[in-house]
């Protein structure tokens, strides 16, 4: 029996905008991705027989095939022929259903394992595609760039040179938001012609700015998520989560990440972001509070 542990880093978007709809019902994105260093960690184990059996610790995390981990393990069993028996544990630290891409996240991170511990039996442009079948998001950890822009369907993956280390504060308010919910509303609601007609900021501008390591009042300016009004409808306690970082934290334009629950804000900082933490779990005792920084 062999044993791997493997981290299973959490990301943000700092920029996400809806340019188009495609006609099986996906929409088109462009979306700027961050890797963070807040992490689940998963370990893998072979054992006797074939069976695949995952545990987490996480209630609201499902076991069965519904899990992306699960059905990683087994595309990967499907495409390599490699049918060990797998034990896998799942220690989950980033939030459910907050939008910052835990689940795709375990799933890159089992599909690195599984090849590694059956002997590496396929080759990089394989998994890649497994990936991309897998999800948007797990195309973008298997990149395994901190920096990417995500085009297409969001699985379009074109790694960004970016050596700016951010720090941020995350506060994730203890509600589950599924990704389909709000994609679902976003159309019904319109969304799409709002975003396409919308005064917003040009993501090439937040890219030069964090090239250029801007400060971070300037990044802030062209922070963008096409989603955020949607959310913010179906779940009305965010804008009290925006509300409470601009006032007790004194950070500004707080932003929520991708399609989920979690409200980020940039710091100067660490020191910065750990006071502003501070403040919140002060304010709001009963709310996720994370610092976290840019994973390189």
């Amino acid at each position: 029996m062999t044993r791997l542990t493997l981290p299973s880093y959490a990301k943000v978007n700092l920029y996400l905008d809806i340019v188009g709809r495609y006609p099986d019902g996906y929409h088109q994105l462009v979306t700027l991705f961050e890797r963070i260093d807040l992490s689940d960690e998963l370990t893998m184990e072979t054992v006797r027989g074939d069976r695949v059996d995952f545990f987490c610790d996480h209630p609201d995390v499902p076991t069965d095939t519904s899990n992306l981990v699960v059905r990683a393990v087994e595309k990967y069993r499907q495409a390599s022929g490699w049918d060990a028996g797998l034990r896998i544990t799942l220690k989950k630290r980033i939030p459910v259903g907050a939008g910052l891409g835990g689940g795709s996240s375990n799933a890159a991170s089992a599909l690195k394992g599984a090849n590694i511990l059956a002997g590496n039996l396929l080759p990089e442009g394989e998994l890649s595609g497994i990936a991309g079948r897998l999800g948007a998001d797990v195309s973008f950890f298997w990149s395994h760039r901190a920096w990417a822009l995500g085009t297409g369907k969001g699985d379009r993956i074109e790694p960004v040179s970016i050596s700016a280390r951010l720090w941020h504060l995350l506060v994730y308010p203890s509600v589950l938001i599924p990704t389909r919910q709000v994609y679902e509303a976003f159309s019904v609601s319109d969304g799409l012609a709002r975003s396409l007609t919308a005064s917003k900021p040009d993501v090439k501008l937040l890219v030069d700015a964090l090239r250029d390591n801007q400060q971070v009042p300037k990044i802030r300016r062209f922070l963008f998520n096409a989603l955020e009004p949607t959310v913010e409808a179906l779940y009305p306690a965010l804008q009290h989560v925006k509300q409470t970082i601009q006032t007790k934290a004194e950070l500004s334009n707080p932003l929520i990440s991708g399609s989920g629950s979690t409200v980020m804000a940039l710091c100067g900082s660490r020191e910065e972001s750990e006071k502003a933490a501070w403040a919140i779990r002060q304010a709001e005792p009963g709310w996720g509070v994370f610092v976290a920084s840019t994973r390189s």
